[in-house]
């Protein structure tokens, strides 16, 4: 059953240079992460819209969006790793982005 689902777009450029922003919503791995790639605002971007997301489809504010890790399986597949969050059942994460803008959806499904 669907419990929830949050949708959030967010404009690239909004979070480009703000380091502190960054590091006050991103996980250690996040930062890892984005090591790899020379252009990382695209992606932050997409965190922060998967983190906000998140929230809508929860509906709960309850927590530090730090403590939310958008982690990849082994087929680049975004989820979600929480830290001291329980939830019940599951969460499904999608995200796109593109030089402009990044899209996150988070559908929550209770079991």
């Amino acid at each position: 059953m669907i419990a929830g689902i949050g949708t959030d777009i967010v404009e690239v450029e909004r979070l480009k240079g703000k380091p502190d922003l960054w590091n006050r919503f991103m996980s250690e791995k996040e930062s890892e992460y984005l090591a790899k790639y020379r252009v990382k605002e695209e992606h932050i971007a997409g965190f922060w819209a998967a983190k906000e997301a998140l929230v809508k489809a929860i509906n709960r504010k309850d927590f530090n969006f730090s403590s939310v890790t958008v982690a990849h399986d082994e087929n680049g597949k975004p989820f979600f790793e929480l830290d001291g969050i329980e939830i019940e059942g599951n969460l499904h994460l999608s995200i796109s982005h593109e030089r402009k803008f990044a899209v996150a959806v988070v559908v929550w499904e209770k079991i």
